[in-house]
């Protein structure tokens, strides 16, 4: 099976730092990704040269709490630490089957976490205002 994130060590230590909740979030989306497979619409089939650029996961914010145990607000609160500390990027919203939206989150590759930070540092808003604002 080829997957984005195949033969990477998540920065588990790294995230210990942000609290306890951050590390059950980002193993629950890091697991996701890391199971994500991209097809080729045009021949159906799995894409041959991948880009460790890391895998997306979309995940409600109600489901991860559930999952999870926790509350609503404690995922939240994590999810905006790890966008602002460049661990997962929100890549766009899909509707759910109930008519909600589902933000669509992307687990950064470890090798390319430096990279996204550095990239941050050109905006004037935090990662999380900017996935709020898009919201």
């Amino acid at each position: 099976m080829t997957v984005i994130l195949k033969d990477t060590v998540p920065p588990i230590t790294e995230i210990a730092k942000l609290g306890y909740a951050a590390v059950a979030v980002y193993s629950l989306m890091y697991q996701s990704a890391y199971q994500d497979l991209r097809y080729d619409k045009r021949m159906y089939r799995k894409w041959k040269d991948r880009r460790d650029c890391g895998g997306t996961t979309n995940w409600s914010h109600k489901a991860i709490a559930e999952t999870l145990s926790m509350g609503k607000a404690k995922v939240i609160n994590a999810i905006d630490l790890l966008l602002d500390k460049g661990f997962i990027q929100a890549e766009g919203l899909m509707p759910s089957s109930k008519g909600s939206k589902h933000r669509i989150y992307r687990v950064v590759h470890p090798d390319m976490i430096d990279a996204v930070r550095h990239a941050m540092s050109f905006f004037t808003a935090t990662a999380s205002a900017r996935a709020k604002q898009a919201s």
